[in-house]
């Protein structure tokens, strides 16, 4: 049941008392992902995972941990709890094969940090000269690297910081490792998995820490009734959960930062090159899925997202639930879809999204070229049986593109939109609803009611934030 005028009170406060209730509202979730408490384990098989531990362990206590995540996939059995230690920071990535399998945090501290770079590559060895001035090249290689982060903090919510300018080869010109003309402008060459960055001296001098995220997820698979809770995931080029058609996955209490950038293909749809890469992703169909009280940041693609197109195979998506999540400085932020099964059957149905923040769209290190047309809530082509689609009680916080955003198709007319709170500067983009765009001019909340039939929306206008991560 709808709690009627959500935050309603924010129509009749300045602009700047909205900005401080909104921005303590964001703290107050922060928090809320921080100091969540850990799994407690019931009579399933432990595992736990250490930096103090050894590979030659069994890993059953944390006094025989293990030390790697290739260790955790080579041991992990069905229905096991692997335990990853607060403070220890972990590179690889996890292969979720196997069904009914948690994956938590034991200890004190900061949540246990899952790092897709292979190393640290500050170390001036591993740079060489190339022939063009300022240019240096990796001597070790890596694939398809989609973000090049320097002297990361790992300090929670650190929104700026330095990253690299990926360069495309057939976009703006470049065409090769010698077209790299900026500082820290980067080239990962696709056909022989060399990685090239623009730098006035030996970046392994300049930085004590590079990290690069290449093309993979940090936990990929499809397994079923699968949970992961309290991790922190960061430095993968493709998503940091993903998955296929799967059942009973939950994703909670998990902070995922600076993550995506690598190419997906390199002629998309004949566009050419495209890149992508969310915080958690399912592809496909699903039953069961929950992603709750995350936080979500720096993200170069999107937050969350359960969505098929293409494939010739039916697809159904049932029991989505998207609950609090904070989700800041993202292009997407929640996205769906479910199109063009080629006949067979499809249907969406019990899909509740409720309590989500969304802030900052089209502000984020992902965004550069592309912030004009950020959305922050995207239904795409959605297939016809759509039942019990509801989003409630969500914030829409500040979006340099739409703040939401309904493909022209039947399926989007039978959702339910309501108490929904939007708030952006008078004059800016507002929404893009069935092929027709709407602007923050005094007629929201007529489109809404017209449109999606939103009954309680709250509208604020306030100037846009400085931030211009």
């Amino acid at each position: 049941m709808a709690i009627k005028h959500y935050l309603k009170e924010l129509e009749s406060m300045t602009p700047d008392k909205a900005r401080e209730f909104l921005d303590l509202k964001a703290q107050e979730m922060k928090n809320s992902v921080v100091f969540a408490p850990d799994y407690l384990p019931k009579n399933e098989r432990v595992i736990y995972v250490s930096n103090k531990g050894c590979d030659c362990n069994d890993g059953l206590t944390p006094e025989t941990a293990i030390a790697t995540l290739e260790k955790v996939n080579e041991i992990t059995q069905p229905g096991d709890t692997v335990l990853f230690e607060r403070g220890s920071h972990f590179r690889g990535n996890v292969t979720v094969d196997k069904d009914g399998v948690t994956y938590a945090a034991y200890g004190k501290g900061v949540k246990p940090i899952l790092d897709g770079s292979p190393k640290n590559y500050a170390d001036p060895s591993l740079w060489e000269k190339t022939d063009v001035e300022n240019i240096w090249h990796l001597t070790e290689k890596i694939r398809n690297v989609g973000l090049a982060h320097f002297d990361p903090s790992y300090t929670y919510g650190q929104y700026n910081e330095i990253y690299g300018t990926m360069k495309l080869k057939g976009r703006q010109n470049f065409e090769q490792y010698s077209d790299l003309a900026a500082d820290l402008e980067f080239y990962s060459d696709m056909s022989t998995d060399d990685f090239y960055l623009y730098s006035e001296k030996n970046p392994g001098e300049r930085f004590l820490d590079i990290e690069l995220a290449p093309r993979k997820n940090m936990f990929g698979g499809s397994a079923h009734n699968v949970t992961f809770d309290n991790l922190w995931i960061t430095h993968v080029g493709g998503h940091g959960i993903g998955s296929g058609t799967t059942k009973n996955r939950t994703v909670r209490n998990c902070v995922f930062s600076w993550l995506g950038g690598s190419i997906l293909s390199l002629d998309f749809r004949g566009s050419g090159p495209v890149r992508y890469g969310n915080a958690v992703e399912i592809y496909g169909g699903c039953d069961g899925y929950t992603v709750e009280n995350n936080w979500m940041y720096q993200i170069y693609d999107t937050a969350v997202t359960h969505q098929f197109s293409g494939g010739d195979v039916q697809c159904h998506q049932h029991n989505v639930k998207y609950l609090n999540n904070l989700m800041e400085y993202c292009f997407w932020f929640i996205e769906y879809y479910n199109a063009d099964c080629k006949g067979n059957p499809q249907s969406v149905k019990n899909i509740y999204m409720t309590g989500n923040f969304c802030r900052f769209g089209g502000y984020g290190w992902g965004c550069k070229l592309r912030k004009a047309w950020t959305p922050m809530y995207c239904g795409s082509t959605v297939c016809c049986e759509v039942e019990n689609h509801v989003a409630e009680n969500n914030i829409f916080y500040h979006s340099l593109g739409y703040l939401v955003v309904l493909a022209n198709c039947e399926g989007h007319k039978s959702e339910i939109m309501r108490n929904n709170v939007y708030v952006n500067p008078k004059g800016a983009k507002f929404a893009k609803l069935y092929n027709e765009e709407y602007f923050f001019d005094g007629s929201e909340k007529e489109i809404l009611k017209k449109i999606v039939h939103e009954e309680e929306p709250t509208v604020v206008y306030m100037p846009a934030p400085l931030e211009r991560f």
